[in-house]
């Protein structure tokens, strides 16, 4: 009987404690299938952002290769005005940059240039953007404002940074200072015979001219 009773006394409080609680077990579980399916949602809308652009940097490629420039800016200005957090967004400026050097459109390759600045995430693409930055400076014949973009961290790219800040200096006639320069980016690449041969070749020039 005892059993009995305590069987009931268990039910009873089972029923009003799930009146009592009832919905803010059903409020969590929403929130719990929502974020479940929100989290799903976000996943795929972002695959698909990815092959979006994935899709229009592919063909942004293929207008590069058949000389269409006109598609190939179209499908350039696209990724980098809907899909700039995308890494294909700073490849499109890379190419975009090279093929305003190639037409001589110097300022036009620094704006795209200054765009992988300023929105890459890319620690690296950042740095191959101020080495491209400080080339075209050069050409426009702002070797101060070159140097600068050659100023601070250079990663793996350390080595063209020397090269280039010895290049610029050399044509300055501070030849200590390209001969530093140079010495550094062959220091770099003392493990790399076959990519110091350009180097040792201006180091040698130096030597003979002084």
């Amino acid at each position: 009987m005892t059993t009995h009773y305590d069987d009931e006394e268990q039910v009873e409080n089972l029923k009003r404690w799930w009146k009592e609680n009832w919905l803010a077990l059903a409020v969590g579980l929403g929130i719990g299938l929502a974020g479940i399916v929100g989290w799903e949602q976000w996943k795929s809308y972002r695959t698909g952002q990815s092959e979006q652009a994935s899709q229009i940097y592919e063909d942004m490629k293929k207008a590069v290769e058949a000389g269409k420039g006109e598609d190939a800016q179209v499908a350039g200005d696209k990724l980098l005005k809907d899909f700039a957090a995308s890494p294909y967004a700073t490849d499109a400026a890379l190419l975009l940059a090279a093929r305003a050097v190639e037409e001589g459109k110097l300022d036009d390759a620094l704006k795209h240039l200054q765009w992988v600045s300023a929105n890459s995430k890319d620690a690296g693409m950042q740095r191959l953007s101020r080495l491209r930055q400080a080339r075209v400076l050069w050409a426009q014949s702002k070797p101060e404002d070159a140097l600068k973009q050659l100023d601070g961290e250079a990663g793996e790219y350390g080595h063209l940074f020397d090269e280039l800040r010895g290049d610029i200096k050399l044509a300055q006639g501070d030849r200590d200072a390209a001969r530093q320069a140079y010495e550094k980016a062959l220091k770099a690449q003392a493990d790399k015979p076959g990519a110091t041969e350009l180097l040792q070749r201006k180091l040698d020039d130096l030597a003979v001219q002084s």
